[in-house]
């Protein structure tokens, strides 16, 4: 007889299978980080009871999986996927919600279950895009607002902060596009050249490289196929137009590279913007990349005077951090058991690597009792001796850097507060010094730096146009007890915003480096890649993202600090060689133990997430 885990299984493995449309298709439990198979699907873990809004959620999961199955065609998107990494994310999240609201409007048992399931991930991680990496704001708000347009549904009330933000500016540039894409959604090629056009309304046609050619070849040859038929009716059009009254006209040609039919109306001609060629030094400048000693030879900032470094005491009075310290620990009543259990762990391991030890078989020190027997047997053997030891422990010092992004708000920023918190008092006891550390900007998609730029005239390549803001909740020097309400001020949501990540490396290594420590650990955790509109608006694509591989590879490479990341619901692996991906941010606790543990055991880098009760891959 089955179980009632295994009923919910079953069906919810049969209805999947359904929706993709695949009789024999492979549907697993695990980790959606990992690679779907041409034959599989990979759900994400299933966690039993379900109520009802946790049964739509993990029903709109699976959903939105086999609606991408279904109609999405994995080479055909790859073949007019833009070069660019900011056109890419807004060209994936948009082809993700094609997907979704075909089946939306086929089904309204499904439209409702991809609801729960978007409400849920916006609250959680604040991306659309289910399980890939955390979006920027302007593409999650351009999805939400795609979805609008394709399906008729209102967005969530999680995401009305974000599109109260953006929706007015972006239905001003994207338009024309925007209302072009519901005409085509059932044709993928078509859909993606309307996507370039959407691109290009948001002055980032230069980012779509190859994939305009490509275009522009595909529309050729559909136009070629059609030339045999247009000639058979050309000759007989003047007949045609003559009974119909029509005059003969010649039709205004078509300017270069543009497609019939993908702009509506020709008002504003004159004022359409220019093709990508004729952006200029974006089009030409060459990739990133960092071959000096220092990660900051490619990199600028237009301005450092509006960035602050700031304690965590001074962003609120006493009486906010007493009541946001209660609602972390009120909040973190049911982790704190498990990661309590996996602390004990990492103490133990710690101070077994502390105590003394005993070498045997010396010629000189204590002599070796438990070894008299052999000598009584054989006289002509030695006596042994022994002798005590300390073992080495080098003196350490783990700073922990904390991604206070915008993305991080809600459950993971409270996960996040909560495993720092209990590491350091782990890692106190054990004579390990530990500094908590944030990184964050003062305001969104730039701030006080913006407007100087932009009272500059907006020169070219302005580099980094964002006012960081780095917190300090407890100093390395500054015992637990005495900076334990420090950390609930990270529940703050008007905290947290953007994301610099290269530079908060740069700033917490600094700081690692005037230590007196002989052993320097700097750990981070993110959910994302750096992100901050301002500076990518006006940036070469990948800026942010290629400091970031710069400076990493200068730290794991010339510095004696040691770095290791944490990524949530993001590969990390890309960036970082000592690093660890998890899908959820359940998982945080026993990754970042896991990965001090395997440091101080002297142990390569585990790369796979702890799993849960219900991590485990199941086959039906």
């Amino acid at each position: 007889m089955e179980s009632p885990a295994e009923r919910c299984a079953r069906a919810l493995i049969q209805t999947t299978r359904a929706l993709a449309g695949v009789k024999d298709l492979e549907v697993t439990f695990g980790d959606p980080l990992q690679r779907q198979g041409e034959t599989a699907l990979r759900l994400p873990p299933l966690a039993l009871p379900l109520n009802e809004s946790d049964a739509a959620r993990v029903r709109g999961q699976a959903d939105h999986l086999a609606l991408r199955r279904a109609y999405h065609d994995p080479v055909t998107h790859a073949r007019y996927r833009p070069t660019g990494s900011r056109a890419r994310e807004i060209y994936d999240a948009v082809e993700d919600m094609r997907c979704q609201s075909l089946g939306a409007n086929a089904l309204a048992g499904v439209a409702r279950n991809l609801a729960a399931a978007l409400s849920d991930t916006l609250a959680r991680k604040g991306v659309v895009a289910g399980f890939g990496p955390r979006l920027a704001p302007m593409t999650q708000a351009l999805a939400l607002l795609v979805r609008e347009r394709l399906t008729g549904l209102p967005t969530p009330a999680t995401g009305e902060e974000l599109m109260s933000r953006w929706r007015e500016e972006l239905a001003r540039r994207a338009a024309r596009s925007l209302e072009s894409l519901a005409a085509v959604v059932d044709d993928q090629q078509r859909f993606a050249f309307i996507v370039h056009d959407l691109v290009d309304d948001l002055d980032l046609g230069y980012e779509l490289g190859a994939a305009e050619e490509r275009r522009r070849v595909a529309v050729a040859a559909a136009q070629a196929a059609t030339g045999d038929a247009a000639a058979e009716a050309a000759s007989a059009m003047p007949q045609l137009k003559t009974l119909s009254g029509v005059m003969e006209q010649d039709a205004p040609p078509l300017a270069e590279g543009e497609v019939v039919g993908s702009r509506l109306g020709s008002d504003d001609e004159a004022q359409r913007k220019p093709e990508a060629k004729a952006t200029g030094e974006r089009m030409t400048r060459e990739l990133l990349h960092d071959d000096s000693d220092h990660p900051n030879r490619h990199y600028k900032v237009f301005t450092q005077a509006h960035d602050e470094v700031v304690a965590a005491d001074q962003l609120c009075d006493d009486d906010e951090r007493t009541r946001l310290r209660a609602d972390l620990d009120r909040e973190s009543r049911l982790l704190q058991p498990a990661v309590a259990r996996l602390a004990i762990r990492l103490e133990r391991l710690l101070l077994a690597r502390q105590t003394r030890r005993w070498q045997f078989d010396l010629e000189e020190g204590v002599l070796d009792a438990a070894r008299l027997a052999r000598v009584v047997t054989d006289p002509l053997l030695p006596l042994s001796f022994r002798d005590e030891t300390d073992t080495e422990f080098k003196d350490t010092v783990v700073s922990v850097l904390l991604d206070n992004s915008g993305s991080m708000r809600g459950r993971p920023i409270l996960v996040a507060a909560l495993c720092a918190d209990v590491l350091a008092r782990t890692l106190e006891r054990c004579g390990v010094k530990v500094e908590i550390l944030g990184f964050t900007t003062r305001e969104w998609s730039g701030g006080v730096s913006r407007e100087d730029w932009l009272a500059a005239g907006r020169p070219s390549a302005p580099g980094r146009l964002s006012d960081l803001r780095y917190i300090i909740y407890k100093p390395a020097d500054v015992p637990w007890r005495r900076a334990r309400r420090n950390l609930g001020v990270m529940l703050r949501e008007d905290l947290l915003k953007d994301n610099i990540d290269g530079e908060a490396l740069l700033w917490a290594h600094a700081r690692l480096l005037r230590r007196t420590e002989q052993r320097r650990i700097l750990m981070v955790i993110s959910d994302g890649v750096p992100l901050d509109e301002a500076t990518l608006s006006a940036n070469p694509g990948g800026y942010l993202e290629q400091h970031l591989r710069n400076v990493v590879k200068w730290i794991e490479q010339r510095s004696a600090v040691e770095l290791v990341a944490i990524g949530i619901g993001h590969d990390v692996t890309d960036f970082y060689q000592r690093a660890v991906a998890i899908a959820d941010v359940d998982h945080l606790g026993g990754a970042m133990i896991g990965q001090l543990a395997d440091l101080f055991a002297d142990r390569p880098a585990r790369r796979k997430p702890p799993t849960s009760a219900f991590g485990a891959t199941h086959r039906f």
